[in-house]
């Protein structure tokens, strides 16, 4: 099964081979960051790890620190695979503040209501923040993912809203 990690680095390298150093490039500029643990050191890693798995290969002549990295067949067939699993099955929403709810008695406590209206205004700077990083990218499947992750911090914010206004009745 491939991780989060190994279908953006298989997405991108099916894009056009690249290296690791322009792969955490295209990662940083597109926001990609905002919604998968995809450090710099670790796109090293994953790269290493598909390539022992035979999903990338380096590049013809490509050797070496700037050595360039391609999808291989059984690369293309696993991300078509995994993609689509991905689409077809809808995520459950992650623990988080759902868990979290229960350790308070009720939604009138005063540090509850404190938290979530920090929440609030962590979910409105997350918010300036990913639409400050859409304006910055133009390929077409970046924008639907930064639109994807909007509606969701949206939607959070709402529920949030709703909390701390039931929680101040």
């Amino acid at each position: 099964m491939l991780s989060d990690a190994d279908i953006v680095v298989l997405s991108l390298l099916a894009e056009q081979p690249l290296h690791g150093y322009d792969l955490d490039r295209v990662i940083e500029q597109r926001g990609y960051r905002q919604w998968t643990s995809l450090a710099f050191s670790s796109v090293y890693y994953v790269l290493k790890r598909l390539a022992e798995r035979g999903l990338v290969e380096p590049d013809e002549g490509s050797t070496g620190r700037r050595t360039v990295f391609r999808v291989t067949g059984t690369g293309h067939s696993e991300l078509s695979k995994a993609a689509d699993e991905r689409v077809l099955a809808p995520a459950p929403p992650t623990a988080g503040v759902l868990p979290a709810l229960n350790a308070y008695a009720r939604l009138d406590e005063p540090e509850l209501v404190a938290a979530l209206a920090q929440r609030a205004e962590a979910l409105l700077e997350r918010l300036d923040e990913l639409r400050r990083l859409r304006a910055q990218v133009d390929e077409e499947h970046a924008l639907a993912i930064f639109d994807y992750e909007i509606l969701r911090q949206e939607a959070d914010l709402a529920w949030t809203r709703s909390l701390l206004k039931e929680s101040r009745h």
